[in-house]
């Protein structure tokens, strides 16, 4: 998978979200709660492979009641690295 801006592919390990790969890759993502699915620190915009993602979690849908995410905006705790997927970096996090 790849991240933007840094422009960096990254390997996946199966079942690892987005925001644990990109720890494991030292890829600065904010996450205020530990990746527990209840700030929004860690959200990302998913930029290719949207029609691939794994169905927002109950977590998920619940903190972003209200907020008016885009349908291409997921929080990375909550989002199933893939291969092929590319998500943008947010330069400040809600």
């Amino acid at each position: 998978m790849t991240f933007l801006p840094q422009n960096q592919s990254v390997p996946i390990i199966e079942g690892s979200s987005v925001l644990e790969t990109a720890l494991r890759n030292k890829i600065p993502l904010a996450h205020s709660c530990g990746g527990m699915g209840s700030c929004t620190t860690c959200r990302v915009f998913v930029e290719k492979s949207v029609e691939n993602l794994n169905p927002r979690t109950e977590v998920e849908e619940d903190i972003i009641e209200g907020r008016g995410f885009a349908h291409n905006e997921r929080l990375s705790c909550q989002l199933n690295a893939l291969p092929g997927l590319v998500v943008r970096i947010p330069s400040n996090p809600i």
